[in-house]
């Protein structure tokens, strides 16, 4: 009983972690921040730019960690277990976006 607990806690931990990420990488994408970060880089790359293919690496450990939490967190109605996967949609349309935006 007490290690359920403790997986529960460690798996709340880690899906507030991967939110926590994925305000600070939709900010700069959303508000599609120009500045160059590193201008003497060999490749420099736009906050935006670099926010997106962040969001695009971070989609799949995002979605596990929010599985996780739907499989092992008990919750008193279903209906609020699929909210777990909230941030997962979030971050599947940003990357959405902006792979159409990046392509187009």
């Amino acid at each position: 009983m007490k290690e359920n607990k403790m997986m529960a806690g460690l798996i709340a931990g880690l899906n507030i972690a991967g939110l926590v990420c994925l305000i600070c990488l939709l900010v700069p994408y959303l508000t599609h921040n120009t500045q160059v970060t590193y201008p003497d880089a060999m490749l420099p790359a736009e906050w935006w730019d670099l926010a997106g293919m962040a969001l695009t690496v971070g989609t799949i450990p995002l979605f596990m960690v929010n599985l996780l939490g739907f499989l092992f967190i008990r919750a008193r109605r279903t209906g609020f277990k699929f909210l777990f996967f909230l941030p997962s949609v979030v971050c599947i349309a940003a990357v959405v976006h902006y792979w159409i935006t990046s392509l187009a």
